[in-house]
């Protein structure tokens, strides 16, 4: 009787392990089973569903996912040479692997937008105007406004500045005629900062790198406006009040804190926002204005119409009878669309504009004629010359910009 009680409980003992034994091995089938089931829809969803992502081209070559071989080929960019200055501001790219943002500016007929300003209108031939107002951006592009060489001034909140071209650099150094009276007039005792013991510790250094800044750029910026005043602070913007009344410097030798130079020189400083240099505009500079205005300025041999020979009709004058008294008064910046040419304001009349060119050994020069003369006296390449400390309503300034 013992003998097969221990025979049952053998088999007992036998019968569970091999119930275990199915148990475990139906649950390994079971899941397995599962998992099939599992990997059978992913991979349906993967290939069958419109809104998944997992498809050949986006699995690199040679890699298998839920059934899925890659077909992607990395692309190779270790041999780029760009660099963020030859890729247009803002842009991104990959060059050796690496991610890199453009730093290039945007250009309008192969000229350069500055940083810090925007592109209003215009074109090479006619004027670009650049406006460090986003609000001005593209407001009389050619989009927006078919005239491109009368581009208005109305509706514009930012400082603008025109691009005069100079398409011969070498011809840029050299000093042209003027106009006084109708007649042509001596430029020999006229020049920019080559005399050593009349000019200011930094005048040499800034000139040679504005000379520098055109040959290669080709041109460079000018205020669209004689100088404005909000409060303290130079402004290029039409209906602003004219800065007069002020002088060049205290002296040949010293430019001073409140005078035309120093405040040329101080309405862009933050190199971070703008990427140019500000200066009282020089007498070349002038020049070159003028020769774009009407080439026939170079050779002397304007027609008696030209603007740069007679403004009248093109600037606020007193059109009286010249007589030795001050007659007529200053107007404010860009008063008039009639006075615009090139897409520029107010360069004959209205106020004379001291420049950076010096008359023999004690004096500066200004340019443009003044509003208590005729624009037949004098126009927009007239010279005139005072002691730089000197001051009168009939003086104020304009501001050039160079990259």
């Amino acid at each position: 009787m013992e003998k097969k009680k221990i025979k049952n409980k053998k088999k007992l003992v036998i019968t569970l392990i091999i119930i275990l034994i199915l148990v475990l091995v139906s649950t390994v089938i079971i899941r397995n089973i599962i998992a099939n089931n599992e990997l059978g829809k992913r991979e349906y969803l993967a290939t069958g569903n419109e809104n998944s992502s997992l498809i050949a081209n986006n699995i690199k070559k040679g890699i298998t996912i839920g059934g899925i071989t890659g077909t992607l080929e990395s692309l190779d960019t270790s041999d780029a040479t760009a660099t963020p200055e030859d890729i247009l501001e803002g842009k991104t790219a990959y060059v050796n692997g690496e991610k890199i943002i453009g730093t290039m500016r945007p250009k309008i007929d192969g000229v350069t937008i500055p940083k810090g300003f925007y592109y209003v209108g215009g074109t090479k031939a006619t004027g670009i105007v650049i406006s460090d107002a986003k609000a001005d951006e593209n407001v009389y592009s050619k989009e927006k406004h078919a005239d491109q060489a009368n581009i208005p001034g109305d509706g514009l909140t930012g400082n603008q500045f025109v691009w005069v071209p100079v398409d011969e650099p070498t011809e840029f150094t050299r000093y042209k005629s003027y106009y006084n009276n109708g007649s042509t007039q001596n430029i020999s005792n006229y020049h920019e900062p080559s005399q050593e013991n009349y000019r200011y510790p930094d005048e040499v250094k800034e000139y040679n790198a504005m000379m520098q800044s055109v040959e290669e750029n080709h041109g460079f910026y000018v205020a669209r406006y004689e100088a404005g005043r909000e409060g303290n602070v130079v402004v290029s913007k039409k209906n602003a009040t004219v800065w007069n009344n002020i002088p060049w410097g205290t002296s040949m030798t010293e430019i001073g804190s409140t005078g035309a130079v120093a405040k040329a020189q101080g309405m862009y400083t933050n190199k971070e926002t703008y990427n140019v240099t500000s200066t009282l505009i020089y007498g070349t500079q002038w020049d070159a204005i003028m020769l774009w205005i009407d080439p026939a300025y170079e050779t002397s041999t304007c027609a008696d119409d030209s603007f740069v020979k007679n403004s009248t009709g093109k600037g606020n004058y007193d059109e009286a009878e010249n007589t030795n008294e001050w007659r007529g008064k200053v107007a404010s910046c860009g008063a008039s669309d009639s006075y615009r040419v090139n897409n520029i304001y107010d360069l004959a009349g209205n106020v004379l504009e001291w420049t950076m060119e010096a008359y023999s050994t004690g004096h500066r020069v200004g340019r443009g004629g003044n509003y208590s003369f005729s624009g037949s006296y004098s126009p927009a390449s007239y010279r005139f010359v005072n002691y730089p400390d000197g001051s009168n309503p009939i003086y104020g300034f304009r501001v050039a910009l160079y990259l």
